[in-house]
C-alpha cells in the first residue's frame, strides 16, 4: 500500500542524483571550453548535455512536490487536550 509512495521517492532519488552530476559536468565541460577557447564544445554541453538535466530538475522538482504530501494518520478515537498555562 506504500508502493507509490516508494516509487516516487526512487524517482526523487534518481533525478536528483543525474540533475547534480550532470549540472557538475556541464558546468566543468563549459570551463573547460572556455578556458580552451573551444565553441564547439560549448555548443556540445548547450545542445547534448542540457536538455537531459532541464527534464531531470522538472521531474526531480514533481516527485518532491508529491513526497511533501504526508498520509494522514489514524487516530484511534484518541483526542488531543489543549493545555492553558
Amino acid at each position: 500500500m506504500n508502493t507509490p509512495r516508494r516509487i516516487t521517492g526512487t524517482v526523487f532519488t534518481f533525478t536528483l542524483a543525474v540533475l547534480l552530476i550532470g549540472g557538475v559536468l556541464f558546468v566543468a565541460g563549459q570551463v573547460v571550453g572556455l578556458v580552451a577557447g573551444q565553441n564547439a564544445w560549448l555548443e556540445f554541453f548547450n545542445n547534448v548535455i542540457k536538455p537531459p538535466i532541464c527534464i531531470a530538475a522538472s521531474v526531480c522538482a514533481v516527485a518532491g512536490f508529491l513526497l511533501s504530501y504526508r498520509r494522514p494518520r489514524k487516530e484511534a478515537g484518541q483526542k488531543q487536550e489543549a493545555t492553558s498555562r
